[in-house]
């Protein structure tokens, strides 16, 4: 071998292996970071000027800043708490069944990582959650089905708003009605893939929110194309809430219903409120 082919070949991959070992660093601070549990503050809109106001609180994952998201306790805290809606994300199991969950993996909340979609429901039920707000009080608690948490939504007529995360449910999408049907309660369904919307779209009439982290003018044209489907945004995006919230009032002038996620500054929930939308997810503002 060339002897400065070689040495220009060791410089390369020097620098390629500092770059790969830059990339898995900032990929480990990233993780480090998501899988803290953020203490979210917990506020109420009364004796505020928002009191008065037509808005309709959803608990972000359940009562989260109270209680392990997506886990049941998160629900019956917001049931009590007086919440009008409570969102969940969900997976269907390998074998079938409906899960809560938000992440791809249990890594950042139970005691094993593992894959909903590739698990039993009786493989996940044997994981306990090891993270989240006030865990201590909470002992051997495990993965909530969609079975519960309708079961909690009917108890204390809670709105669902269901979150489909990602694509690979849309041969199942028929069965999410039936939940709604069986347990006589109202449900959104909400999603990032939009295409997931489409598919929901098919087999029910229900309210859809398509969800995106700044509002772009494409997003409003494609979510035009489906009945009854609104624009749920960042609402801590600044670039939602520039020029008096512009953004926000072309998809309100577009004749699009509007919801916001997940907001608990209530300087904030104001500007929104101005321009017309009523849905606010929070992690910890109440009534």
């Amino acid at each position: 071998m060339d002897s400065n082919f070689k040495k220009g070949l060791l410089i390369t991959l020097g620098v390629a292996g500092a770059a790969a070992a830059a990339k898995g660093i900032e990929r480990a601070i990233w993780l480090h970071n998501y899988c803290k549990i953020v203490d979210y503050p917990v506020n109420s809109i009364k004796g505020t000027d928002l009191e008065d106001k037509d808005i309709k609180l959803i608990a972000h994952r359940g009562f989260r800043a109270v209680a392990p998201e997506n886990a049941l306790p998160a629900y019956v805290k917001a049931g009590e708490a007086g919440f009008w809606g409570a969102e969940c994300d969900i997976y269907r199991t390998k074998d079938g069944h409906w899960v809560l969950h938000h992440d791809p993996v249990t890594y950042r909340l139970m005691n094993k990582s593992k894959n909903p979609e590739k698990c039993t429901l009786d493989e996940l039920k044997k994981l306990t959650y090891v993270k989240g707000h006030n865990i201590d009080k909470y002992p051997n608690l495990t993965i909530t089905t969609l079975d519960e948490f309708y079961e909690m939504c009917k108890k204390y007529g809670m709105q669902a708003i269901i979150e489909i995360k990602y694509d690979r449910s849309a041969d199942y999408m028929y069965e999410l009605p039936e939940f709604a049907k069986k347990y006589n309660v109202p449900t959104t369904y909400i999603a990032f893939e939009f295409e997931n919307l489409v598919n929901l779209r098919k087999v029910t009439d229900a309210p859809l929110f398509y969800l995106v982290y700044d509002i772009k003018n494409s997003q409003i044209k494609r979510a035009k194309t489906l009945e009854n489907c609104g624009i749920s945004f960042d609402g801590n995006d600044k670039k939602n809430l520039k020029n008096n919230c512009r953004m926000i009032r072309k998809v309100r002038e577009a004749g699009l219903d509007t919801a916001t996620w997940a907001v608990d500054d209530l300087d904030i929930v104001r500007q929104i409120v101005d321009t017309g939308t009523k849905y606010i997810t929070t992690n910890g503002i109440t009534y």
